[in-house]
């Protein structure tokens, strides 16, 4: 657990940072999902290679822009519409880049994609790729901790990470993944979520505290984009047990967050806190959190090409965010029928309220 005389000097620094630099968070801007899982697989290959799985949920939105090359060869491969091929057209780049294909990958997606996706990957000569429909997540049955347990006894020996690109998935998705996260198969999670109501920053905050149940660290992921489109990590912000703030998932900012969650014994842990945290720590053997000498020093600096730009911040993207009726609507209700029920079923998971005291799930 985080070091509970740092928490407070934390989770300042990162409010501050987060407030002028919110786009730095959005993964439709510089695909901070995709940048995280290359950064995993990068440090897996260094420290710990061997057997490995890349599971991905749904297709990414790929933010703006025109259809691409690839898009439009799927496009003729097969019969999908073109937002579709661009999803795919997006999402077979951003795997490829991210050194994904170098693992067997297990993908579920839109029943529309499923063929022509599959034929692609067979083209390029990912042959180690299986493509499926993709459950849907309402009902109990097919849930991944079913599909877990299918690659399980595929690939026993296999590490997983976990991309799950669909910002929509269901809010109790991770609570019918208690069996995967308790496994220590599952080095890494990485997922999107956009916040446009109360309850769902609810529910965001009740997946943070259930996977961090199963002891996994949880940082909200930073990326920037160059005038050239080229995408870098920039620092990353520690939510988990005490550290979380609810400016991370202001309703209607129309940011999309990439959440990850690293086990504990993972060295993409190291990295994070060592290299992009702001707040940098040392770790111990079992790669606890600890305070940088006899202070908790924060040095934002260390990012120096990260300069505060107006446009950029949390005031500016609320601006460009959706209606004010909606804003307000959803500040009034606070909750849909959907979150509702997502939100009871991670407090089932929990084992109590998700806005509990966080101090008792420091302790587990």
């Amino acid at each position: 657990a985080l070091d509970a005389r740092c928490v407070r000097t934390l989770k300042e620094t990162q409010r501050s940072w987060f407030e002028h630099r919110a786009c730095h968070y959005s993964a439709r801007e510089a695909r901070a999902d995709f940048i995280a899982a290359e950064l995993a697989l990068t440090v897996r290959a260094r420290h710990a290679p061997g057997p490995c799985v890349v599971m991905t949920i749904g297709l990414p939105e790929p933010g703006s822009g025109r259809e691409g090359d690839d898009a439009r060869v799927m496009r003729r491969r097969g019969s999908v519409d073109a937002g579709m091929a661009t999803k795919m057209g997006f999402w077979v780049n951003a795997m490829a880049n991210a050194g994904a294909f170098e693992c067997e990958t297990r993908t579920y997606v839109d029943e529309r994609a499923v063929e022509t996706l599959s034929a692609t990957l067979k083209d390029l000569g990912h042959d180690n790729s299986i493509v499926e429909k993709l459950w849907n997540d309402r009902r109990v049955s097919r849930q991944l901790d079913e599909e877990f347990e299918q690659i399980a006894k595929t690939s026993p020996k296999a590490k997983l990470t976990v991309l799950i690109n669909d910002a929509k998935r269901s809010r109790s998705q991770f609570a019918r993944f208690k069996k995967g996260l308790a496994s220590g198969k599952v080095s890494t999670i990485i997922w999107r979520r956009e916040i446009t109501s109360k309850a769902q920053r609810k529910a965001l905050l009740g997946e943070v505290k259930l996977v961090a149940q199963y002891g996994y660290s949880v940082y909200l992921a930073g990326a920037s984009a160059d005038a050239d489109g080229k995408a870098t990590p920039t620092a990353y912000l520690r939510v988990d047990h005490g550290a979380w703030d609810d400016i991370f998932a202001t309703p209607n900012s129309g940011i999309e967050l990439t959440i990850v969650a690293v086990a504990r014994d993972n060295k993409f842990k190291t990295l994070l806190d060592q290299t992009f945290g702001l707040c940098p720590v040392k770790t111990s053997v079992l790669n606890f959190n600890e305070p940088k000498g006899h202070s908790c020093h924060c040095d934002s600096d260390r990012f120096t090409d990260e300069m505060a730009d107006s446009k950029c911040s949390l005031q500016s993207r609320l601006g460009l965010g959706t209606s004010t009726y909606n804003w307000f609507s959803s500040l009034l209700s606070g909750r849909t029928d959907t979150d509702a029920a997502g939100v009871s079923e991670l407090e089932e998971a929990l084992g109590g309220k998700i806005d509990g005291d966080e101090r008792k799930l420091a302790r587990r």
